[in-house]
């Protein structure tokens, strides 16, 4: 932005931070003109006022910030250098949310701030008046998800639809299908077993959409055998479920069920999957490496870390670990990029961000510990309640981090 000779550099810093404000939350000119013409506002907020622009300048700030001093954006600042400039933001609002009429009489201090966040009241003094010597980020964050909570306003009137599209809801067991990096290596691993009619693995952390992979495979292919795996899932269970979805009587003993299973798939060039395999007793995977040798079918092993652990360190799990054929490396966290297309896909690009970066992006993804679990069933149907209930806020860190902190009981970032 180009200013014209009549603002210093405060004021411009001004400009800046002011603007920057109106954008984030979407605030009507109706809201922030204070009686003066709109025309002349903006002409100030773009730099171009032809006279000093001070005492438009200095009101605006009292609207959006109260007794908070500019200068504290500037060099000579008297908040300690460990505040960043978003950290002096984030006070800003602090102290100005704390001098508004819906506060007064509360009781809001210091005290009563440091009761919930478990802190002494000379630590929220320090922090609050820019004295805080060690990083203040964190802690500026949760009082401010204490002071303007989201997600919390389930008892707010939503505004009505203008139209008669449902809003997105995101519930668990209707969630649809998204394209990730987990799903093509659940792809990858089965065509590998099928292939090569041998055992493929595949381990990952709890919550990065292993399931759904296996799902999409097993709707793209009706020829697969599926069993979900849990703790009471044996050997017995396992030629039970093998037998079922084979149409194979139940009666016999195991190991006459074993044979006729083994008869029903050989040369089939058909496909096991066992999910949540980790969770399974020891001698579930058994019967499994007896029928793929047999029978000349692949299976498919999937489930979280201690799977590896299980077949890497357990002797009586050599057998099985010998006929793996493939075994990519775990995957602990997504990549951003899938994150990225969780949330925009899932939220069908209808959530305004505030930040549309790389660096937000790669924020998210950390905040979420690129779990698609956290993002999808924690964050999301929060986020998509918040703005379909204040539809002129924008999706921020702010907003993600009271989130975080009010309704999921965790730390902010």
């Amino acid at each position: 932005m180009k200013f014209t000779p009549h603002y210093n550099e405060l004021q411009q810093k001004q400009v800046a931070i002011l603007n920057a404000e109106i954008e984030l939350f979407d605030i009507n000119p109706t809201e922030y003109c204070l009686g003066w013409p709109l025309d002349q506002v903006n002409t100030i907020l773009k730099g171009e006022s032809p006279i000093n622009p001070k005492k438009v300048l200095d009101k605006l700030w009292q609207h959006f910030f109260g007794d908070f001093d500019a200068e504290n954006f500037g060099t000579d600042s008297a908040i300690s250098n460990t505040y960043s400039e978003d950290d002096k933001l984030v006070l800003a609002r602090i102290k100005k949310r704390m001098q508004d009429k819906e506060f007064s009489g509360q009781g809001v201090t210091s005290s009563t701030l440091s009761s919930r966040l478990r802190k002494s009241p000379g630590m929220i003094s320090q922090l609050l008046n820019g004295k805080y010597a060690a990083n203040p980020s964190k802690y500026l964050h949760e009082v401010w998800a204490m002071l303007e909570p989201a997600g919390l306003d389930e008892q707010t009137e939503e505004p009505k639809q203008t139209s008669e599209k449902k809003p997105i809801t995101i519930r668990y067991g209707e969630v649809p299908f998204v394209q990730t990096s987990v799903p093509n290596l659940i792809r990858m691993a089965c065509e590998q077993a099928r292939d090569r009619r041998r055992i493929a693995v595949f381990a990952g952390q709890a919550g990065i959409g292993k399931s759904k992979g296996i799902e999409r495979y097993r709707e793209d292919h009706n020829d697969v055998l599926s069993i979900e795996g849990d703790e009471e899932t044996s050997s017995t269970q396992i030629l039970e479920e093998l037998a079922k979805q084979l149409g194979i009587p139940k009666t016999g003993s195991n190991s006459v069920r074993l044979k006729k299973i083994i008869t029903a798939l050989k040369d089939s060039e058909r496909l096991i999957i066992l999910d949540e395999a980790d969770k399974c007793r020891p001698n579930a995977l058994d019967p499994l490496r007896t029928i793929s040798d047999r029978a000349f079918v692949g299976v498919v092993l999937v489930g979280n870390i201690r799977l590896i652990d299980k077949l890497q360190s357990e002797e009586r799990y050599e057998l099985i670990s010998s006929r793996v054929c493939f075994w990519p490396s775990t995957v602990g966290e997504l990549p951003v990029t899938d994150i990225k297309t969780l949330f925009c896909e899932l939220t069908q690009n209808t959530l305004p961000i505030a930040e549309d970066s790389d660096k937000w992006w790669q924020w998210l993804h950390k905040r979420v510990e690129g779990n698609a679990r956290m993002l999808v069933e924690g964050l999301l149907p929060h986020l998509l309640t918040h703005i379909r209930k204040n539809p002129s806020k924008k999706v921020d860190r702010l907003m993600v981090n009271s989130i975080f902190a009010t309704v999921l009981n965790k730390p902010t970032i």
